[in-house]
């Protein structure tokens, strides 16, 4: 297993970024070329080696995938109001960029996303607005309702949230709200599969709740939803989490 920290100048945020990304140095063993590829998207208060720091070594030795860890600073993988697009840098430069410099399958049944907090966000984001490029998504303590950000568990003041947002409800009801997401009509490849994830004990865990009941009744949504008792929003829960959401991506 090959740890590549690539350093790269964005195109899109006009600057140096940084990435992880784990390749397998083996040949898949279902003997097609190059592997699925997981893109896997920090919290707020993280960056690109997070996972690395937790342990994620383990989880890319024991499955055959790309796995690929950006830096997406504290920007809710949004277009930000302020200027600088990291939604399109996470969305379509990183799959662009990962797409020649990485033996990475390029279909939709191949192509997984997952991040906890923020970066569950993300995940849950880049499925549900590109169907036809993601299979399956894998969700821990997901901030799934975006309102969320403004407030005062989010920690965030009024300067970053319209730095970010623009407002405290300007992303409600647009492309960046998943509760929106959820009533889009199905399109015709499908929706992706969603596996969601959350502790009791988790500041997040009523809107993650209340994501499951919108999908339900939006119906056409296949949410794998589990809680578990007492776990909280730490990195304690997050990595053996992980690891199922994993399994699940390689079924």
């Amino acid at each position: 297993m090959a740890i590549m920290h690539t350093l790269f100048f964005s195109n899109t945020l006009k600057r140096r970024c940084a990435m992880n990304v784990y390749v397998p140095e083996r040949p898949h063993s279902d003997g097609k070329a190059g592997f699925p590829v997981v893109y896997l998207l920090h919290g707020r208060s993280d960056d690109e080696n997070s996972y690395a720091d937790h342990g994620i070594r383990a989880l890319c030795e024991k499955y055959q995938f790309i796995v690929v860890m950006p830096d997406g600073g504290r920007s809710f993988y949004m277009d930000t109001f302020a200027g600088e697009k990291y939604w399109t840098f996470i969305s379509e430069e990183i799959p662009r960029l990962i797409s020649v410099m990485f033996p990475a399958r390029q279909d939709r049944l191949n192509t997984f996303a997952a991040g906890l907090s923020m970066g569950g966000y993300g995940a849950l984001k880049l499925g549900m607005r590109f169907p036809e490029k993601f299979a399956k998504i894998g969700a821990m303590s997901a901030v799934a309702d975006i309102s969320w950000a403004g407030r005062k568990e989010g920690m965030m003041c009024d300067q970053e949230i319209i730095s970010i947002f623009g407002s405290k409800t300007a992303m409600i009801g647009s492309e960046d709200d998943l509760f929106t997401l959820l009533e889009k009509p199905a399109p015709q490849c499908g929706r992706p599969q969603l596996m969601m994830r959350c502790g009791t004990a988790d500041i997040l865990i009523e809107e993650n709740r209340e994501f499951v009941r919108r999908a339900a009744a939006a119906g056409n949504w296949c949410v794998d939803y589990k809680e578990t008792p007492d776990a909280a929003h730490t990195w304690t829960y997050w990595m053996p989490t992980l690891e199922e959401i994993f399994d699940f991506f390689s079924k």
